[in-house]
């Protein structure tokens, strides 16, 4: 058995769109999944998703949203179930293939696996980077994430020490509570250094990275490149992160729309995505 575990605060994401991502990833896992919503609204929630509510952060609560913080709740101990391969997923994941693939090399090394935060692999060579580079640490992104729960069980406790301490001396823009503290995924990365990796670009991918290229519209050529294709039909998971490429505008988007994200560009091309994110919102009756 696997676990897999979303977060969901707000109205952004209905509780239909978390009911069909779940099913989809049911409709595709080879593997038994137990299935968690850490979420402050359970109504309308599927019978078979476990919902948890979010541990007390006191009136850190609010605060915490920004940086998607509240996400750190998963590490709350007692969330999840300590022992089994665990994967979370930001609601604006796509789902393609089968997920337990995104912890075949987890159960054989433990640690952290993460979405690409640099476009050098410097995980690849942690030990001389560190050597270099003071208190260096591999920054990931967490829009995905696959771990066991017992291996990091002190985070939350960590993380409010650590917050706490920003908070009673006022600190800001100091290396290195503040940068630590700014965002979940900063978190995540410091308290797992020496432990952290990343997925493989043929299996879970940001769309970003995948799909666009920085500085210019080139996405038309690489698309045509055999080994890009290739790499795109084995992808399980591809997260769309960014202000623009919410779930919720990708689904209209028009085939020929220039797209621009930060400083990645594109042109839209990808109807079978859009069509996929109108499904997610749409209710879906069990024959």
């Amino acid at each position: 058995m696997i676990q897999v575990v979303v977060v969901k605060w707000g109205k952004r994401y209905s509780s239909e769109h978390v009911n069909n991502t779940v099913k989809e990833i049911l409709r595709l896992s080879s593997r038994e999944v137990k299935f968690i919503c850490v979420t402050d609204e359970p109504e309308g929630l599927e019978n078979f998703i476990e919902t948890k509510p979010f541990p007390d952060w006191g009136d850190w609560y609010e605060t915490l949203k920004k940086g998607c913080r509240l996400k750190l709740s998963i590490f709350e101990k007692g969330m999840l179930d300590p022992d089994l391969p665990t994967l979370f997923f930001d609601l604006d994941t796509m789902i393609l293939g089968d997920v337990s693939e995104l912890l075949r090399d987890l159960e054989k090394t433990g640690g952290m696996y993460m979405c690409r935060g640099h476009f050098l692999p410097f995980w690849r060579i942690f030990g001389v980077v560190n050597a270099i580079i003071k208190n260096y640490y591999y920054y990931g992104n967490s829009p995905m994430l696959a771990f066991y729960p017992k291996e990091f069980e002190g985070l939350v406790d960590d993380f409010k020490r650590e917050f706490e301490f920003i908070r009673w001396r006022g600190i800001t823009h100091k290396w290195p509570l503040d940068r630590i503290c700014k965002t979940d995924e900063r978190f995540i990365s410091y308290f797992a250094r020496g432990r952290a990796r990343v997925f493989p670009k043929h299996l879970a991918i940001k769309f970003t990275t995948e799909y666009m290229t920085p500085f210019c519209d080139l996405s038309s050529f690489f698309s045509r490149l055999p080994w890009v294709q290739k790499r795109r039909k084995s992808q399980v998971a591809l997260t769309f992160s960014g202000h623009v490429l919410k779930p919720s505008l990708i689904k209209d988007m028009a085939c020929g729309e220039k797209v621009k994200s930060r400083h990645y560009y594109m042109t839209w091309k990808f109807p079978e995505f859009s069509d996929y994110w109108k499904r997610m919102e749409n209710t879906i009756k069990d024959n």
